[in-house]
C-alpha cells in the first residue's frame, strides 16, 4: 500500500516535469500567431507600430534581421523591449532615432543598453536647435559606453539589409526645428513600400514634394507627427497614394490627431490604424505583394 502510494507520487512528479519542460520547448508566439493573438512574422517582411501613446516606435523584422525605428517615452521604455522580447530579439541591425525629441528616443538609452545594437542613424541637425534633454543625454551616454557610432544621415543615402531597401528622402537641408529635421524613411520590400516620416511638418513635406513628386508613392504611410494639422497635406497624401495610413496616438490626447488630417485622409479613400484605438498594428507584405494587417485591439 506504501509502495503504491509512493508510485503514484513519483509519477505525478515525473508527468510534472514533463508538462514542464514542454511548455518551455513550445514556440508560444507560432501558437498565438496561428491563434490570432499575435502578428504571424514568419514569412516576408512585418512592421508593428507599438501602442506607445502618443509616441513613434516602429519594430520591422525581416528573416532574420531587426530594426527599430524611435523607442516611445523614457516611462514606456519596457513596453518596447517587453514587444521585442517576445519575439527573441536579441541585435538590432539598425536602430534609428528620427529626431531627438523625448516622445521619440526617450526609451532609446535602455533599447541600446538590452540590446545588441550593429548601426545606429540619427539625423545631423545644429546644436542650437538640439533641446539638451535628460533622455537625449542618456542616449549619447548609451551610445558612447557601448562604442556604437553614430551614422549622420540625409537625403539619398540608401541601406540594404537582405531584401529590404532603405531610403533617406530627408532632411535635404537644414531646419531650424527638431520635427522638420526627422529622418524621413521609406522602406522596399519587392513591390511592396513604407514611407515613415517621423514628426515632419508643412515645411519639409512640401520640400519632400518638390524633390520627389511622383516618386513618393507608398502603400503605408506613417502618418506625421502623430495626426496634427500642420502635417500630411492633401497634395502629400495625392502623391503618397497610401492603402493604409498608420496614427500613433494616445488615449485622450488633446486635438491628436486632428479632425483636418482624418478628414483629408478619409476624402483620398485611405484605410485609417489608430494605435489608441487598435492598440499596435501589425502591417505584413509577402514577395508577391500580399498584404495583411493585424491589429492587437
Amino acid at each position: 500500500m506504501i509502495k503504491s502510494k509512493y508510485f503514484k507520487v513519483i509519477i505525478t512528479i515525473i508527468i510534472f516535469i514533463l508538462v514542464f519542460v514542454i511548455c518551455l520547448l513550445i514556440n508560444w508566439n507560432w501558437i498565438f500567431a496561428r491563434a490570432g493573438f499575435y502578428p504571424d512574422r514568419s514569412q516576408g517582411v512585418s512592421v508593428s507600430f507599438i501602442d506607445v501613446g502618443k509616441a513613434d516606435a516602429i519594430f520591422i523584422t525581416c528573416d532574420d534581421y531587426n530594426i527599430l525605428i524611435d523607442a516611445g517615452e523614457d516611462y514606456k521604455a519596457d513596453r518596447v523591449s517587453s514587444y521585442l522580447k517576445r519575439y527573441n530579439t536579441e541585435k538590432l541591425d539598425l536602430l534609428v532615432a528620427t529626431h531627438p525629441d523625448n516622445d521619440h528616443i526617450g526609451g532609446m538609452s535602455s533599447i541600446i543598453n538590452d540590446f545588441e545594437v550593429k548601426k545606429f542613424w540619427q539625423s545631423e541637425i545644429n546644436e542650437n536647435v538640439i533641446s539638451q534633454t535628460y533622455s537625449y543625454k542618456n542616449m549619447i551616454s548609451s551610445l558612447q559606453n557601448k562604442n556604437i557610432t553614430t551614422e549622420y544621415k540625409k537625403s539619398g543615402d540608401t541601406y540594404i539589409l537582405g531584401d529590404l531597401t532603405f531610403t533617406v528622402l530627408s532632411p535635404s537641408k537644414e531646419y531650424e526645428d527638431t520635427n522638420n529635421s526627422s529622418l524621413i524613411i521609406r522602406l522596399d520590400y519587392f513591390g511592396t513600400s513604407f514611407l515613415f516620416t517621423g514628426d515632419a511638418e508643412t515645411e519639409a513635406e512640401q520640400d519632400l514634394i518638390n524633390n520627389y513628386q511622383n516618386n513618393l508613392q507608398a502603400d503605408v504611410l506613417k502618418v506625421s507627427h502623430h495626426g496634427s494639422n500642420n502635417g500630411s497635406s492633401y497634395e502629400f497624401l495625392q502623391l503618397v497614394s497610401p492603402k493604409y495610413a498608420v496614427i500613433s496616438v494616445g488615449d485622450n490626447t488633446v486635438n491628436l490627431p486632428s479632425k483636418a488630417c482624418i478628414e483629408r485622409l478619409e476624402s483620398n479613400n485611405i484605410e485609417i490604424l489608430r494605435t489608441d484605438l487598435h492598440g499596435t498594428v501589425t502591417i505584413s507584405a509577402k514577395n508577391d505583394g500580399e498584404i495583411k494587417v493585424h491589429t492587437e485591439k
